[in-house]
């Protein structure tokens, strides 16, 4: 597969008209609650192509690069990718945008006012088949000096919040491929894995020597049994029991940086089977966050927020592999 095969491509808009190209500022918001200062980039990258990011600093949950543009007379749609729930619906109104953010089912005002060009991108997004299934490409859009680039494989329980975190680890630079659970079984997922190693490594900006994976549940604990070629595994929520316990020692002894990362009220009891069965060997590190829940998120809808320290703590441990 060639390199540009590689690269999300910017989509259509999907209607003759052209959406307002800017920078436009403003506030997000309930009257009598505390504002949020908001941003929305539009871009014309490219003939044909648009794209907008919404960027929410106070709430850097809510930031999202939209894959698609629905624009329909003076009305704009934005749709967040791999994350359906989350929508930015706005009506265009002389320089302003004014319309609602909203989370599954909760929204908030929002008005934004044209301040003048777009800001530059900080990350593309797009939709890509691996090995016959629908995943998401994160990539940061500055590939002048490789970078490392990782597979990110959500459960059930942590699916909802993969583009939250595919998002984050791409404005700091680490290139995120999601794949969504398999639909038949755990028999396939070591060779979606291997197609997904394989589109890293054909992805511009990609440090073929920098690539890892980030599993959550059973998918972590599959992996670990399948002794993948990695530079680094991130290990979310895993139980280690007495059946699961061998693998992840032998990731041990091969030598394999792991970070363990566990939310819940459960999240330090588990952290600790994980911790004994990798050892404290430099470059490992298993953290537990008591205050998330699975997905290593506290609150919910538009109150949603990373866990302590995160994601910080996870670039700083992926860029030192």
């Amino acid at each position: 597969m060639g390199l540009a095969a590689c690269q999300p491509q910017h989509p259509p808009i999907d209607t003759a008209a052209a959406p307002p190209v800017g920078h436009y500022q403003g506030s997000i918001g309930a009257t009598g609650s505390p504002q949020l200062k908001a941003s929305l980039d539009i871009r014309h990258p490219s003939a044909g192509h648009y794209d907008a990011e919404l960027t929410v600093p106070g709430a850097p949950a809510l930031s999202f690069v939209a894959d698609t543009l629905l624009l329909a007379g003076n009305q704009l749609r934005l749709v967040r990718p791999a994350r359906p729930g989350q929508t930015l619906t706005l009506t265009l109104e002389g320089d302003f945008w004014r319309g609602t953010l909203a989370v599954d089912s909760t929204s908030v005002p929002l008005i934004l006012l044209k301040r003048g060009v777009p800001d530059p991108s900080s990350y593309r997004v797009g939709l890509l088949p691996v090995a016959g299934a629908p995943s998401w490409l994160f990539a940061p859009t500055d590939i002048g000096t490789p970078g490392a680039a990782l597979v990110l494989l959500p459960d059930a329980a942590t699916t909802p919040a993969a583009a939250l975190w595919a998002d984050a680890l791409a404005r700091a630079g680490v290139i995120v491929l999601l794949l969504p659970p398999p639909a038949d079984s755990a028999t396939a997922e070591v060779p979606r894995l291997l197609a997904a190693l394989r589109q890293l490594r054909a992805t511009p900006g990609a440090d073929t020597a920098s690539l890892g994976v980030w599993a959550a549940g059973n998918r972590a604990t599959t992996l670990a049994a399948a002794h993948p070629p990695l530079a680094f595994f991130i290990v979310q929520n895993a139980l280690v029991d007495a059946a699961s316990r061998p693998a992840f020692r032998e990731l041990r002894n091969r030598k394999l940086p792991v970070l363990g990362l566990y939310g819940g009220a459960d999240a330090v009891p588990r952290a600790a089977q994980l911790r004994a069965a990798v050892g404290s060997r430099q470059g490992n590190l298993v953290r537990s966050y008591r205050a998330t829940s699975a997905d290593l998120l506290s609150g919910a809808g538009l109150n949603v927020q990373f866990g302590p320290g995160l994601p910080g703590e996870v670039v700083e441990w992926v860029r030192s592999r």
